[in-house]
């Protein structure tokens, strides 16, 4: 047996307290841990704006049973129990990462809300599709048309940005828009000044049908603009009656604040009497626009104004004053019905969609996802009732989707319907106003008596103030429907209870 040079004893017979001890982590101190994570875990519950209190309440019973329950497995592990230990660091992280989840989700709603203020409207230069490509600063010797009748902030901003770019401009004005896009197609002019919105108005407009393919855009301008409204309105969505206007236009991408709104739908909501009211109009409804001296316009034109011209419009035939709104168009509309994992609705009569693809829909009951959903309510053409069955339509998918994201059932799919709503929406209303009303729901789970109408009437063909000179195709409202609207309108701002009427359909 060796012995450990200038040790003077033997190595292999260490007395035992001598010897180097194994530390382990006390699983009172994983305990401890865990009762912390758990106060910090009910300390940001409470602080949430979108959680009833007695939801904070049921989840302090809950998390004193497990701490407890914890503490007591703890006490009476010893340090080698590493099941208990490994429970403890489960708990803890788990709480960790809910404490850190939480505020996440708040500031991303509340992002979500806040940064759709602003807007920026998009003006164009167009030329005739045959022209030869080249680049912008090559038309400095050219003429531009623009309109003097209507525009007009656009055009300017336009002009001023073209001299600021080539010193000097030389300009043809026309009057209307319709007469300014004759000017380019008769070639009297090279590039047509016009903000996109007005693209819709001459696609109404005979012998400019196809406008946006027999012209290309060679440049744009981008004029920033401010909600007519001004900054996040705080709406009282808890105690008081309010009413948001649903705009919605049957384009991809990008939304604006200036624009067609093929949808044109309002939502008035008394959240004490738990009643709702949806009210739509067809798109082509011929009504006063309020920009335009009150001339008759369609109603899908006054947003080529702006976004208050179509509320100040649509409230007017109404009874009411309207100042909230939410813009969508289908990109919005496929991504929040798939984020609730589609809606169903009770169809009056089968057809087929036949205008990009063929999708039938079978009379009765039927689940409709995104996609189906969007062409489900863009069908007119094989409907007994064209537009007005559109409108019917709009309405069975939005009282359909109201009711899905009315129930608790919305929290599960809370991370889906953000992201389906990032940049894709525009409105006035702001996130604690949102916050409040679903806090709201989720604490009294109330059943809601939801009542939605479309608007009929005759057709026809009339002069519209947005398009001077030109007959286009418009709906004269029924005006014994409109009366019976603004009371129905009125009666739930004033708590009275209503019933759905026949007439709806």
């Amino acid at each position: 047996m060796k012995k450990n040079e200038g040790r003077g004893y033997d190595a292999e017979f260490v007395h035992p307290q001598y010897r180097k001890r194994k530390r382990h982590i006390s699983p009172m101190f994983l305990w401890v841990l865990v009762f912390a994570a758990a106060a910090v875990f009910f300390a940001v519950f409470w602080a949430m704006p979108m959680f009833p209190r007695k939801w904070s309440w049921y989840l302090l019973a809950v998390l004193t049973a497990v701490v407890v329950l914890s503490g007591i497995l703890s006490a009476a592990a010893g340090n080698k129990n590493w099941f208990v230990k490994g429970l403890d660091l489960i708990l803890a992280l788990s709480l960790s990462c809910g404490s850190a989840i939480l505020p996440y989700y708040t500031e991303k709603v509340s992002d979500l809300f806040n940064s759709v203020v602003g807007d920026q409207v998009k003006i164009n230069l167009y030329v005739l599709s045959d022209m030869p490509d080249k680049e912008l600063t090559e038309y400095r010797n050219d003429v531009f048309i623009t309109t003097e009748t209507v525009d007009q902030n656009n055009q300017k901003y336009a002009l001023s940005q073209l001299t600021n770019m080539f010193t000097e401009t030389d300009i043809l004005p026309c009057g209307t828009a319709a007469e300014a896009a004759a000017a380019l197609y008769d070639r009297r002019g090279d590039v047509l000044i016009l903000s996109e919105a007005y693209e819709s108005v001459l696609a109404d407009t005979e012998g400019f049908e196809n406008f946006s393919e027999e012209t290309k855009i060679i440049y744009s301008f981008y004029r920033t603009i401010e909600s007519p409204f001004g900054n996040k309105k705080k709406v009282k969505m808890t105690s008081e009656p309010f009413t948001v206007f649903f705009g919605g236009n049957d384009q991809e991408g990008e939304l604006s604040l200036v624009g067609r709104t093929d949808v044109n739908m309002s939502v008035t909501v008394n959240p004490v009497s738990h009643q709702i009211l949806i009210v739509s109009m067809p798109r082509d409804s011929y009504i006063p626009n309020p920009a335009l001296g009150d001339m008759k316009d369609k109603l899908t034109h006054l947003g080529v104004q702006d976004i208050k011209n179509t509320l100040d419009g649509f409230g007017n035939c109404i009874g009411i004053d309207i100042e909230n709104y939410v813009l969508v168009n289908f990109t919005t509309f496929r991504n929040i019905i798939d984020a609730v994992d589609g809606v169903d609705v009770d169809n009056p009569y089968a057809f087929t969609y036949t205008w990009d693809t063929d999708y039938h829909y079978d009379q009765g009951m039927i689940h409709l996802d995104g996609d189906s959903a969007l062409y489900y309510v863009r069908e007119r053409y094989n409907l007994p009732d064209g537009d007005f069955g559109r409108n019917m339509h709009q309405q069975l998918v939005m009282k359909a989707l109201i009711s899905k994201l009315m129930s608790p059932e919305v929290i599960v799919h809370f991370n889906d319907i953000l992201g389906a709503l990032d940049g894709t929406f525009l409105t006035n209303i702001s996130g604690d106003s949102v916050y409040a009303f679903f806090k709201m729901q989720l604490e009294d789970n109330a059943e809601w008596n939801i009542v939605n109408y479309q608007v009929k009437g005759l057709t026809g063909m009339e002069e519209c103030a947005s398009a001077p000179g030109q007959s286009l195709s418009v709906v004269y409202p029924d005006e014994e429907q409109m009366a019976f609207i603004r009371q129905e309108v009125l009666k739930v701002i004033s708590g009275e209870e209503i019933e759905q009427q026949e007439f709806g359909w």
